[in-house]
């Protein structure tokens, strides 16, 4: 009895490892098999749709930061506070950079 239960126990073992090594062997196939992206455009224009509406968002924060720095460089030139007038200044730089972003963006790439 012993020694039939040890020949099907090594049966078993000799099955399972064949099995084991179907299941790696198709694994790898599919794994390693090219396979193409037919969605790729739709996914292209989603990611260009996002790119515009952050672009957008950017250049209105721009406009928003140059129009304050311009609004406070005015101000600071009338009190002829040159701390404040550099400060503006800088805020100018910015709102100006932040609205040119896109097309710097694309001269970049």
């Amino acid at each position: 009895m012993n020694q039939i239960m040890k020949r099907n126990g090594k049966r078993n073992k000799v099955r399972n490892r064949k099995f084991d090594y179907a299941a790696m062997i198709t694994m790898a196939v599919l794994l390693l098999m090219p396979m193409n992206a037919f969605a790729a455009a739709q996914v292209q224009g989603k990611i260009n749709n996002l790119y515009s509406i952050v672009t957008t968002i950017i250049t209105a924060a721009g406009a928003i930061v140059l129009a304050w720095g311009v609004f406070e460089f005015a101000s600071a030139y009338q009190s002829r506070d040159t701390a404040q007038q550099t400060d503006s200044l800088k805020k100018v730089v910015a709102g100006i950079l932040m609205c040119l972003a896109p097309t710097i963006i694309n001269l970049l790439k």
